[in-house]
């Protein structure tokens, strides 16, 4: 019996070690020191990450995104509703009927790339090439 008091000793011992490290490891002290330590080291990559030529890119990329995602302001709006009033006539007035076969062709181009963009983004929209997720 004595060896199994020895062995639960040396086992009370070692958890009660371990108890004490995991308590100072927590202390909030410590947590504060290394909360410190990992916002001067996140801020000092950030800080070089942002002067560095990748770090322009992004801001290149964002100012782009910005132009290209914003919704479209009413002037464009307005130039879009005279867009189309000048299709309508075009169409009405028979005018289709004189274009040549270049500009016919450079038009359906011009169409087919926007159906094929709406298409595309209808795609990466449903994460799926076909159906949606139900």
């Amino acid at each position: 019996m004595t060896g199994s008091n020895a062995a639960l000793n040396i086992f009370k011992g070692l958890r009660s070690i371990l108890i004490n490290e995991v308590n100072g490891a927590y202390a909030i002290p410590v947590i504060q020191q290394r909360t410190n330590q990992l916002k001067e080291f996140l801020q000092d990559k950030s800080s070089k990450a942002l002067r560095s030529k990748w770090g322009q890119k992004v801001r290149d990329a964002k100012g782009f995104y910005q132009l290209e995602m914003s919704p479209p302001k009413f002037d464009e709006v307005k130039k879009l509703k005279e867009d189309l009033v000048l299709v309508k006539d075009f169409i009405g007035n028979g005018c289709f009927k004189y274009i040549t076969v270049k500009q016919a062709w450079l038009l359906f181009l011009v169409g087919l790339e926007i159906i094929l963009w709406f298409f595309l983004g209808e795609t990466i929209g449903k994460m799926h090439i076909v159906g949606y997720k139900v």
